[in-house]
This record gives C-alpha cells, structure tokens and sequence, in this order.
C-alpha cells in the first residue's frame, strides 16, 4: 500500500467522517485530578467537559514514545510512505518526540509535519497534506506551511483561566478580561503560538467581529472552506451564529486534548482554501 496518514489527537473533526485514505491517531494522555486516560479511548468528549466544569484540576502529556514508535516502525515497513501531521511544536513536545524516534529509527520514509496550530486547524492542514499527497506531490513542512497561510482559526472560550494556567496568555490579561467579562477572539499565529485578535464584551458582538474576520479572509480564498468546533453543548448556540451562511464542511467537537488548554465552554472555525 501506498501511504498512512498518522495525526495526534488534538486534530478535531466531526465524528463518522471518513478520511478515504489509511489513517491512525496517537492519542495524547488526559489526567484528571492526578488520574490518566487515553485520550479519545479511555474518556469521552462528555465526561471531560464534566469534569472541568466540576472543578477538577485537568492537564494533558504527549502520547507515549513507545506506542509512538511501535506504530511508526510497523507503519514504515507496511507503506511507502508515512506522513506524520502533529499540533503545534510550540504547544506540545509531541513534534520532537516523533521526530527523534523517526531519526533514532532510520525511518527513511516517515515525514514528520508541524500544523502550527491545533484542532479544527490541524485538521484542515491534515486534509490539505491528503490532498497533496495523493495527487503525487511532495509534501515537505515548506509545502504544509503555506497550507497554515492559506487558512485562518478564529475562536473564543469564555474564560482565560485555561489559557493562563498553561502559560499562554499572561496573568494580568487574565485577571482583566475576568473583572471585565470581556470575551477574546483568539487565534494560532504562523510561527504556531496562540495570539490574540481582539475582544468584546457581549456575545453579540463578539460573533459580529468573528464572522467580519473570517470573511476578510475569505475574500483572499478560492472556493473558501470552514471547519467548526465547539465544546460543551450549549457552545452550539454560538457556533450556529458564526457559521450562518458560510460554506461548512464539517463540525467537530472540541476534545480533551484541546479543550484541557483553553476550558470546554470553547467555539471557532477555521476558514482556508479549499480542498
């Protein structure tokens, strides 16, 4: 066979979807209150976001070295190619974890590929690597990283507290927007880290500017394409208002491995050329 699409699990996308070509996820640990789980194995969607907004003090670690390089290794000799699309190198350690073992191996014919982002945008840069890859082009991290600039994350959560805790955003901007109740519009810059596009203080506004960025993005797009996400279940709400009347691909819900960063009451799309 010809080539395997491997992805943490930090990609988010809409369940049952099918990708039409041989795939496999690494899945990230999850713990809650010291206890581990498998990531999108061992605990659901649900149960995650039940556990934040109990109060449980939850966190994330990259998925295991040795199953990572149990799989690699199989999946080298099992294919010609193995393209490997991971969350942003400056968010997690799971980009040089794989590339260690790929170079420990001597797996010739492993590409190890940072998405620069995380979620519903790794996602898309998953399905622009497919794309490429199986028209026959050589897909190099060059390639995947004018797939990161063809395309635009826009989200929100409703508290920083998340953000704060893992370092990326500072505690005064925390502590502001939280006496505030203002709302950021967030994003994932080119380099890969998270960044801010501005804030609002009421929902109303905040889905306005959303939509008015992602569609000054657009503008720039052939045949423009947008993948949404939410976390708990009333984030819907909010979602359906951004995407109206935009061109949808799919909806996926926000997993433990994203949502253990930024709290579960998250939503957003990406917006990029189409694939």
């Amino acid at each position: 066979m010809k080539n395997i699409y491997l992805f943490d699990s930090s990609v988010d996308y809409q369940p049952g979807l099918d990708f039409g070509v041989p795939t496999d996820m690494f899945p990230l640990r999850v713990y809650v209150d010291s206890t581990e789980y498998i990531d999108k194995v061992a605990i659901t969607d649900e149960q995650f976001y039940n556990y934040c907004l109990s109060g449980a003090k939850v966190s994330t670690s990259q998925p295991k070295p040795e199953m990572m390089r149990e799989k690699l290794t199989k999946y080298s000799k099992e294919y010609e190619n193995v393209y490997v699309v991971t969350i942003s190198q400056k968010l997690s350690g799971t980009y040089d974890t794989i590339s260690s073992i790929v170079n420990d191996e001597k797996l010739k014919n492993v590409t190890v590929l940072n998405s620069k982002s995380g979620s519903v945008k790794t996602t898309y840069v998953l399905y622009r690597v497919i794309n490429a890859a199986e028209n026959g082009l050589k897909v190099t991290q060059e390639l995947v990283d004018t797939f990161v600039k063809d395309s635009l994350l826009v989200f929100s959560v409703s508290s920083l507290e998340y953000l704060e805790r893992g370092g990326r955003i500072g505690h005064a901007k925390a502590l502001l927007g939280k006496l505030l109740k203002i709302k950021p519009i967030l994003t994932t810059t080119g380099d890969g880290y998270t960044a801010s596009l501005g804030m609002e203080r009421t929902y109303d506004g905040l889905i306005r500017r959303m939509r008015e960025l992602t569609k000054e993005f657009m503008a720039k797009l052939e045949n423009p394409v947008v993948i949404g996400g939410y976390g708990v279940s009333y984030m819907k709400e909010h979602l359906d208002k951004l995407l109206e009347g935009l061109n949808v691909h799919s909806i996926a819900r926000i997993g433990p491995a994203i949502a253990a960063h930024v709290g579960p009451e998250v939503f957003g799309l990406v917006v990029g050329r189409g694939f």
